[in-house]
């Protein structure tokens, strides 16, 4: 009897897409339109260690903004994908694991999916089935529950892989593992504050939990 496949779900900015310092770009780009206060290049480091919604305090931004400056942001991104890498490393693990043939590997993000196709175009990655795309910034749980219906799946065989604590809590509060990644928008010590099943700081930690041999 063959063994059935893991399900492994990928956010995308921070997590397969170096996109900080784009988004910190288009974040201050967009500041003299929506009135929140500019982000200097020196707080960058100490931003990672907020959450989402402590970021959106700290810079004055009211919650009801921040649907409609997420969907501004992400068109603006578009130009500027051709200049998007993957992390070091990365995209050689992600291809052994495809490659051992055990694993669905699918995307779940808030960006636009224009734009990740555009990027996964790019960098020759034709190994996702799925990119499926959110507009919700403050939580993806819904949308991961939905996926996880949609493919008739049990909570538990679902692994969520991001780079924030909204990636986290979502992942957990729709019943999935979680994978936390340190090398995108928030640091080792934020993530481990929401506590996910694994947390790993390269990417060739991941082979780890996902042994492609």
């Amino acid at each position: 009897m063959s063994e059935t496949k893991k399900t492994i779900l990928f956010d995308f900015d921070g997590t397969l897409a170096e996109t900080m310092m784009l988004i910190h770009e288009v974040f201050n780009s967009l500041s003299p339109v929506y009135g929140y206060r500019h982000l200097p290049a020196e707080e960058i480091s100490a931003a990672r260690h907020l959450t989402v919604r402590e970021f959106i305090d700290h810079v004055g931004i009211p919650l009801w903004k921040v649907p409609i400056i997420a969907i501004h942001a992400r068109r603006r991104m578009h130009a500027s994908m051709d200049q998007i890498l993957p992390p070091d490393g990365l995209v050689d693990v992600l291809t052994q694991i495809h490659e051992s043939g055990r694993y669905i590997m699918d995307i779940l993000t808030s960006n636009r999916r224009k734009n990740v196709l555009t990027f996964l175009a790019r960098h020759r990655i034709n190994w996702f089935d799925e990119v499926e795309s959110t507009r919700s910034i403050l939580s993806k749980r819904r949308r991961v529950e939905q996926y996880i219906r949609s493919r008739g799946l049990n909570p538990g065989e679902l692994y969520y892989i991001g780079d924030t604590t909204i990636d986290v809590e979502s992942a957990r509060y729709a019943g999935a593992k979680t994978v936390a990644v340190s090398w995108g928008l928030n640091t080792p010590e934020a993530l481990a504050r929401v506590k996910p099943d694994f947390l790993v700081n390269d990417p060739a930690e991941l082979l780890a939990i996902f042994p492609a041999v």
